[in-house]
């Protein structure tokens, strides 16, 4: 009797044990399915950047459908954003969008994963929530990304952002990656698709929200400031929107959050601190590398003149609003 209840109980065991694989295989299959697609950059038109020169007009046409439908990361979400207190009052949330789009060779691949990790990792010690994060990168397989950086990902995004902020909310977009300038517009590279300033413009026109906070380390960025420019509206830039850049902007940019850019000793660091230091911090990288004569420029636009500048913020009217705009109101945070 007894080998027969120990036979039986055996079965149950390796019934259940076979339940328990099939759905921990369910688990692990999570984004194992996302094929990316790679775009060359071929073709006519003319770029002043460090990315290749290519056919922004090709690659703008040639977005994989199925590379927005097959991804598998963070569901963008239904429903609003708002959060009410007991007295029916809707409070300020924290919304971010990171952002890299195609790295077109493995150094600026690297470059580019380690500087949206860096970003990641900032804005979750500075307390913003994972369904709040979006996390765009040309290959959605890396760790955290939530989908690749396609045009089609890009616009899902800003629209759910259109759902769920309101006008008392704060939304920052950390866009890393390559740009190019074609003696017009300023273009943002995304995964295939080259986004340019005045597209980006039109899907932040009508954004609910208080404050709206744009830093942009590609080459040609300047060309972003004059169309993304308004009211409670923050739009810094590595470069003028004529240059291009060998020093790192981003990174130092992100860095100083840990408090190294805290100028007024205050415990916390501003966005006009974050910029200050990260400007600095350029200029040092020309020095120390025997670079020559600075030839990248960081602006910063906020009063909504469409009008930036360079150096050391408040100056020329711009740098006020930075100054009272925190990642974290309470203290400095760290990217690790």
């Amino acid at each position: 009797m007894k080998n027969n209840q120990i036979l039986i109980i055996a079965f149950i065991f390796l019934i259940f044990s076979g339940f328990l694989t099939s759905c921990f295989s369910e688990y692990l299959r999570d984004k194992s399915d996302q094929v990316d697609t790679y775009i060359d950059n071929t073709g006519n038109l003319t770029a002043t950047s460090d990315i290749s020169t290519g056919n922004e007009d090709a690659q703008n046409e040639t977005t994989s459908s199925e590379n927005v439908s097959g991804d598998t990361g963070t569901d963008l979400g239904s429903g609003s954003g708002y959060e009410e207190n007991t007295t029916g009052t809707h409070i300020g949330q924290k919304f971010a969008v990171i952002a890299s789009g195609s790295s077109y060779d493995s150094q600026h691949y690297t470059w580019f994963l380690n500087s949206t990790n860096m970003a990641y990792r900032l804005l979750k010690n500075s307390g913003y929530t994972d369904e709040n994060i979006y996390y765009l990168f040309e290959n959605s397989k890396e760790a955290e990304v939530d989908f690749q950086s396609t045009i089609d990902n890009f616009k899902k995004v800003t629209g759910k952002l259109q759902e769920k902020s309101g006008k008392t909310d704060t939304i920052v977009l950390f866009l890393i990656g390559h740009g190019s300038f074609d003696g017009t517009n300023s273009y943002y590279a995304l995964s295939g698709y080259n986004l340019s300033d005045t597209e980006m413009a039109a899907m932040f026109k009508n954004l609910k929200r208080d404050k709206l906070i744009f830093v942009f380390s590609p080459c040609n960025s300047g060309g972003f400031v004059d169309d993304l420019s308004g009211e409670n509206t923050v739009v810094i830039t590595s470069t003028r929107k004529d240059e291009t850049n060998s020093a790192a902007f981003i990174e130092p940019f992100l860095i100083s959050f840990d408090g190294i850019g805290d100028a007024d000793f205050d415990g916390k660091v501003s966005f006009a601190e974050a910029f200050n230091y990260a400007s600095l911090n350029v200029r040092d990288q020309y020095i120390n590398n025997n670079w020559g004569t600075l030839t990248e420029h960081a602006q910063l636009d906020d009063n909504g003149d469409a009008v930036s500048n360079e150096g050391h913020v408040p100056i020329g009217g711009d740098g006020h609003l930075a100054e009272t705009i925190y990642l974290n109101q309470d203290a400095a945070v760290s990217v690790n």
